[in-house]
Order: structure tokens, then sequence, then C-alpha cells
């Protein structure tokens, strides 16, 4: 089965991903090569990096999708984002829906952890984003002072609000430092993780989710539940999503 990459910055010069569609397309072709089929491409959406508008974001992944294709690289690229929190409130709903993935009923977006922790303006957020019918999935907390410094006690409070997390392949293998590389196996050895990603951006963050599995097997980690981090999950949630405990407002 394909590799599903829910978390990879794969949109040209946007952010802090490839700098133009000929760096995308060595980064498709590495990720077909590491085994993946599919990826969500995730630009950061905030206003001090990257895109804010969700429509460009859509017309820029189906540049990409042409890109692809015109190049016969087999990689099926959604439309997603890596939400900054401080967005939420300043989005329309059609907006999100651009950037959300599942299916009717269970739409979820991926937020980014802020690196200095998770505060209440964090959980005001994703509040709002259940109010408004998305499923929320954490993008690395490992990186945040919240894990490294307060017990992922902010990730923690979010899951029990039903969101769920996703690390970095690379937290797995030390390449984001140690600090990161320490909370990345607390929180799997306590089962706060769903979804293994790549948070892919070029060649010096390239994909990476065959050396994750190799490494969750390495230090021990059954097969199975190294499958449900880096294959069957990332699938489910494209396919039936992530439940949100609220209706969408009228």
């Amino acid at each position: 089965m394909a590799y599903v990459d829910l978390h990879f910055h794969l949109l040209p010069g946007v952010d802090d991903g490839p700098e133009d569609m000929a760096a995308s397309l060595d980064l498709a072709r590495a990720a077909v090569a590491d085994g993946t089929g599919t990826v969500v491409a995730t630009p950061h959406v905030r206003t001090d990096l990257g895109l804010t508008d969700a429509v460009e974001i859509r017309a820029r992944v189906l540049e990409l999708r042409f890109a692809l294709a015109t190049e016969g690289i087999p990689l099926e690229v959604r439309c997603g984002g890596e939400l900054g929190h401080e967005m939420v409130g300043r989005m329309r709903q059609s907006e999100l829906e651009l950037l959300a993935q599942g299916p009717s009923g269970g739409r979820w977006v991926l937020v980014e952890t802020p690196f200095h922790g998770i505060g209440a303006d964090f959980h005001a957020a994703t509040a709002e984003l259940r109010e408004r019918g998305f499923g929320v999935l954490v993008a690395h907390p490992e990186r945040s002072a919240d894990a490294s410094l307060d017990g992922a006690a902010g990730l923690r409070r979010e899951l029990a609000a039903g969101s769920l997390a996703q690390v970095n392949a690379q937290s797995l293998t030390g390449d984001h430092g140690e600090e990161s590389c320490s909370a990345a196996w607390e929180l799997i050895a306590e089962g706060l993780i769903s979804v293994v990603a790549s948070d892919a951006h070029g060649p010096t963050r390239p994909p990476a989710l065959k050396l994750a599995r190799n490494t969750l097997l390495e230090v021990g980690v059954s097969p199975s539940a190294a499958a449900g981090l880096i294959g069957s999950t990332p699938h489910r949630l494209l396919a039936t999503g992530i439940a949100s405990p609220r209706a969408i407002a009228a």
C-alpha cells in the first residue's frame, strides 16, 4: 500500500518549502521514490509566512497537478494547509473547506503547534474549529515547548477535546534536535500520537516515511503499531476523517 503523507510542503514559492516548480517536482519524485502515493500539500497559512488566501492555494495545487501530470510523476496531491491558529477566526467557512480533508461529517484541518507552547489562544482557536464542524490534527507537538517544558499539558487538553496529533519523521530520527526527538518518542510511548508525517520541505527535509517506519521498528515498536502510524491511520483520516463533536453552526 502506497504511503499517504498528511503534512508536506510541496507548493513552489509560497513559504519555506521549494523555491520553484522544478524544486517541487524534484521533491515529488523523492516522495514517489520513498513509497508515497498521495500527499496533502500543506503550505503555511500565516500572515508572517506563506499564503493566507485559500483560493490561491487551491489554484496553485491545480497548477502543480498539471505539472506533475506533464512530467509523468505518479503522485496525487490534495489541497490543504498548515493553519496557524491565529488565522482561524479570520477565515470564512468556504476557505476552511478548501483546506480541510476527509468526507462530509468528518472534515478536519491541520493546525500548526506554536514552538513557544500551547496556550489559551490555541485552545480557543481549535474550539472554534470544532464549533464550525471541523476536527483538528495537531501538527508536530513534539517541537513545541509544551512537550519539552510543560509535560505536554496543552496537547493532552487538545486530545481530550477530540483532536489527534501528528509527529514529524525527522523528530524520530533526531534531525530536529535532541529535545524534539526525546519528546516525540515519549509521546508515542504514551499513545498520544496518531500519525507520523514527513513535514517535507526540500533536500534537507526530504520525504521520510520509509525511514520513520524502519526507525520505529528498530527501537521495538510493534509492526502493527508502526503500520498504524505510517500507513493505516493516514489512509483512514482521508477516507473517514475526524468526527467533530459539534455540527456546523447555522
